[in-house]
């Protein structure tokens, strides 16, 4: 499920964005890699692996992907 009703789900469930990484540049939002298996309340933990990817980013902010542009 992608798109609307992931607008949807984090509005309903504000406490989502805790979890989230948002790259400015190319807009790509998906979960921090430390999200733990279980997150109160119930199957947080598990939707939000379900609606975004795993986005990691560096000490200033930068996506893996957009990085490696940046320094070519």
């Amino acid at each position: 499920m992608k798109g609307r009703d992931r607008e949807l789900y984090t509005k309903q469930y504000p406490e989502v964005k805790k979890w989230l990484n948002q790259y400015i540049l190319c807009q790509t939002i998906g979960y921090k890699p430390e999200l733990p298996q279980k997150v109160y309340p119930g199957f947080l933990a598990e939707h939000i692996r379900q609606y975004y990817g795993p986005l990691e980013v560096n000490e200033l902010g930068v996506c893996a992907v957009c990085a490696r542009h940046l320094h070519q």
